[in-house]
């Protein structure tokens, strides 16, 4: 497809978008918004995260987008506000409830394991230790 085209679908699905800024996403001047990101799938026939350039889903914001979800789309669906789900994203620590939690799960199609590991925050590297000097064994006597 033509820049041109790209941006007469974009804008047939409702996210604005002209040759310009189609151009500027392609030298990576400009990247698209959640809602083009979406749109802009559907109108080449790949997945969100082919665009992206993720091979699998590691946090939450990408599983969000592989399963084509706004923030505000998915916040609404698990009943969660907006701005604590966006925060949840931004501090890779999961906040919801039970009933949150297992609608997340869903509709993400996540493990409770997946989920844990997407809002894993990498882990500061511990100090080495050096290894404690062997000590000698006592010898007891057996009566």
């Amino acid at each position: 497809m033509t820049p041109q085209q790209v941006a007469e679908q974009l804008n047939a699905c409702g996210a604005p978008a002209d040759v310009a800024l189609v151009h500027a996403w392609e030298s990576g001047e400009h990247t698209p918004t959640e809602t083009q990101l979406i749109a802009l799938a559907d109108v080449l026939w790949c997945r969100t995260t082919d665009l992206m350039g993720v091979e699998e889903p590691r946090t939450l914001g990408e599983h969000r987008l592989a399963r084509q979800f706004t923030t505000a789309k998915l916040a609404d669906s698990i009943g969660m506000d907006t701005a604590q789900y966006e925060q949840a994203e931004e501090r890779r620590a999961w906040s919801g409830d039970e009933r949150q939690t297992a609608a997340l799960l869903r509709l993400l199609n996540l493990t409770p394991l997946q989920l844990a590991k997407a809002v894993e925050r990498s882990a500061p590297s511990r100090p080495e230790f050096a290894t404690p000097p062997k000590l000698p064994l006592r010898q007891t006597r057996s009566r």
